[in-house]
């Protein structure tokens, strides 16, 4: 289904850009540790927000099924009257259409309607001319060898860097470092995956859900991390099978995931006698850390970041914690906080 055109006030447009856009700074102090040195970007805080993703605010029945996503372009100071066209499959790349100026700024505007669970890819044409984003980092290559600026809505769950086997990998890990292990907690995911509320995830359990978030946040604000992913995940594979000879990685049981991780927090001998190669990466305890932020962050974030399906971590939360005064009611009533579908609230809007 094609995109619509959304109309915003030109308060929304500023509120959301004006933090990030309105610096006068000349150096290049937003560079990720140099991956984007020499870039108009690299002047930019936090460039990984834009285009800028939204909920839906219309209020229409569907809402929930959708974003709202607002294509930038920051006009230079001499060109004030430049001309920018969106091209996107998304309104279907036969029709381009055109970002507004906003009041007497230099910020050009355009708000789609899209829906949830997309990636898609777009390019500016300036004067005539089509480029990338010069703030958006995010790129994807066709099969043509072409590229492209990128974004993705909300619960958006395929892979974006990591490959198939890392995936899985971080997956095994993190459901190794959850404590999502109980009989009592299957119990609850089981119940969860039944309720309708999930319906945007391919595999639908949390471990899953955190490694599609983890691998989300590596494109875009935890980007400088990601490759340490890839530096420190084939080690990982090493040492697990050279450890466990003939068993895959993602079957090692969980003592011997703690052992490892024991390995790593130590930076112990056994493990580069197994294969971790510090000349390669010199400390595998802070990527240890790393993977337990990324793992403890997804499982309890909004499932809009692609970690938490359903809402199943907040349900954990819910029914293992309960107040003093009443043991039947839960200490954690996180659906009342969060709108429909996932929770009752009339006024939360993501």
């Amino acid at each position: 289904m094609l995109a619509v055109v959304v109309q915003k006030e030109p308060e929304y447009v500023f509120n959301h850009c004006a933090k990030y856009l309105a610096r006068d700074n000349t150096d290049e102090r937003h560079s990720f540790f140099g991956s984007d040195a020499g870039q108009a970007r690299a002047r930019i805080s936090e460039s990984w927000r834009f285009p800028i993703v939204d909920a839906d605010d219309s209020g229409a029945a569907d809402s929930s099924e959708w974003n709202h996503v607002t294509f930038i372009y920051q006009a230079p100071e001499d060109h004030p009257g430049v001309s920018v066209q969106l091209l996107t499959p998304c309104l279907g790349l036969h029709a381009p259409a055109a970002l507004n100026p906003i009041d007497d700024s230099l910020y050009l505007a355009l708000t789609l309607r899209v829906s949830k669970a997309r990636r898609d890819r777009y390019r500016f044409i300036v004067d005539g001319h089509a480029q990338l984003d010069p703030i958006n980092p995010q790129i994807t290559t066709t099969p043509q060898n072409e590229t492209w600026s990128s974004f993705w809505t909300w619960t958006y769950n395929e892979p974006i860097n990591l490959e198939r086997w890392e995936i899985a990998l971080v997956r095994r890990m993190t459901n190794a470092l959850l404590p999502f292990q109980g009989r009592e907690t299957r119990n609850l995911v089981e119940r969860g995956l039944n309720d309708g509320n999930v319906t945007h995830f391919f595999r639908m359990d949390i471990p899953a859900g955190v490694a599609n978030y983890i691998d989300n946040i590596l494109a875009r604000e935890e980007r400088h991390h990601l490759n340490s992913y890839r530096l420190c995940l084939p080690m990982i594979d090493r040492v697990l099978r050279k450890r466990h000879s003939g068993i895959e990685p993602v079957n090692v049981s969980d003592p011997d995931y703690k052992v490892l991780f024991d390995d790593m927090k130590n930076r112990s001998a056994a493990l580069m006698q197994d294969g971790w190669d510090v000349a390669v990466y010199d400390n595998p305890g802070y990527f240890l850390y790393t993977l337990r932020r990324h793992t403890w962050t997804g499982a309890f974030s909004h499932p809009k970041y692609g970690g938490n399906p359903g809402g199943l971590g907040w349900a954990f939360l819910g029914e293992t914690f309960r107040t003093t005064a009443d043991l039947t009611k839960t200490a954690f009533d996180w659906a009342r906080a969060i709108e429909a579908p996932l929770g009752k609230s009339n006024e939360y809007r993501g």
